[in-house]
Parts: C-alpha cells; structure tokens; sequence
C-alpha cells in the first residue's frame, strides 16, 4: 500500500512501479470513479456504444457517424446471408 498527499490542486502522484505494473506512462487517460468506501482509479479503456447491437464494446469500428461492434458486424453478416 502507498499512501500519498493530496496538493493543493487536488492532485496525487501515482508511484512509478504502479505505472509500470499497469503499463501507463506520462500523457495516458485513468478512469476516476467511486462507490460509498473508495476512490477507484483504472487504466482507461474505451467503451462504443454498437448501433447493431445496443451494447457497450470496447472495441468496434467507426462508419459514417456509427459505431459497430464484433458483435454487431456477425449480426449483419447473418442478415446478409439470409437473403
């Protein structure tokens, strides 16, 4: 465990051996949430919302202004080859 001060911009340094642990370095996006007992920071990752499919993917390709997901692309290829 590390404990660490709080700056007077709010601010807290992450130690080196975490950043390296999770890969993250200078420049990298945290994701910063709570729950009622703890403050919860986590490497970002990026969520898309599939047009297809309605759910939440973390990877999915973008066309025009839609994103689709694996998940959504077999779902319109099964529609595809039903006619």
């Amino acid at each position: 465990m590390h404990t660490k001060r709080i700056n007077s911009l709010g601010r807290i340094v992450i130690p080196k051996e975490i950043l390296e642990v999770f890969q993250l370095s200078e420049g990298d996006s945290v994701d910063i949430m709570h729950n009622e007992t703890q403050i919860i920071i986590e490497p970002h990752k990026k969520r898309y919302l599939c047009a297809v499919t309605g759910k939440i993917a973390s990877e999915a390709i973008q066309i025009g202004e839609a994103w689709i997901s694996k998940e959504g692309m077999k779902k319109i290829v099964e529609y595809m080859s039903m006619e």
